[in-house]
């Protein structure tokens, strides 16, 4: 099994699952389990964030990770489009991609590590595992950090550096849903355009910053207010989600700041 084998995996899982309701074509990047970006995450994320073997090894005791499996789904065109125009809230379509296109994604994850694992290479999909240990004895929800982050992960795997609203702008922008499978198949990672620059990609013009209205987004890429974000989301999303959305109990996240950006959909020049 190879890499072309894995992108038409994801492919085809991008079909089956209903996720090409919510996404653009998947694009697919590798990284070696072993590079050693994943350990400096649990300097700059937190020690708590796992490292492809640790992830794998809860799932698979004994299992070496070979190589971590990343896609960017980049949203739709409608769901940009009208999110353009919003001001306070996301559009309803935005919030669809959030809200159901994400399990579309979750689903993804879920179906990939087990026709991986059948097929003979041990593999996981850690953002679901984590459901598992957290909230935890000492976790500290106020850093608002994860055993997983899908954007740090793909920024090894090549696929985009972050902006000052700590999206990961890729090739597709920063308009995106990200996922992950950790496995123990070898695979040639991919070569990071950027080296290892975190920010390499973001132009600093203040458009997202702009676009924010709960004013969480500053003018360096430490001044972001994670919690500021999740406040302004719980406190002016969550009241009439019924009302104006249609739905309940599922997640919903402003994103003005993907849209109506130079780094909407595709990576500025």
């Amino acid at each position: 099994m190879n890499r072309t084998d894995i992108v038409k995996m994801v492919e085809r899982l991008y079909t089956a699952t209903g996720a090409a309701a919510f996404f653009e074509q998947p694009d697919v990047k590798i990284a070696a389990a072993d590079d050693p970006l994943f350990g400096r995450f649990k300097t700059v994320i937190g020690p708590r964030h796992w490292t492809p073997q640790e992830a794998l090894e809860r799932k698979f005791p004994g299992a070496v990770a070979k190589s971590v499996i990343s896609w960017v789904l980049p949203v739709c065109r409608r769901a940009r489009e009208t999110n353009r125009t919003e001001t306070e809230r996301p559009s309803i379509e935005w919030a669809a991609v959030r809200s159901f296109g994400e399990i579309m994604n979750e689903e993804m994850r879920s179906q990939m590590a087990a026709l991986l694992t059948e097929a003979g290479f041990p593999t996981t999909a850690p953002h679901l595992d984590q459901r598992e240990v957290y909230p935890a004895p000492g976790w500290d929800v106020k850093n608002f950090t994860s055993s997983w982050s899908e954007r740090h992960v793909a920024f090894v795997a090549g696929a985009g550096t972050f902006g000052l609203s700590a999206g990961l702008i890729t090739e597709h922008g920063v308009a995106i849903r990200l996922g992950s499978v950790v496995t123990t198949l070898e695979l040639e990672p991919n070569t990071r355009p950027y080296g290892d620059d975190p920010f390499a990609w973001c132009t600093r013009c203040g458009a997202c910053r702009r676009r924010c209205p709960g004013h969480a987004i500053g003018e360096e890429f430490s001044d972001r207010d994670k919690p500021g974000c999740a406040r302004y989301c719980v406190e002016k999303l969550s009241p009439d989600r019924a009302q104006r959305y249609g739905w309940l109990n599922r997640a919903l996240g402003c994103a003005l700041c993907q849209t109506a950006v130079p780094c909407e959909y595709q990576r500025p020049r």
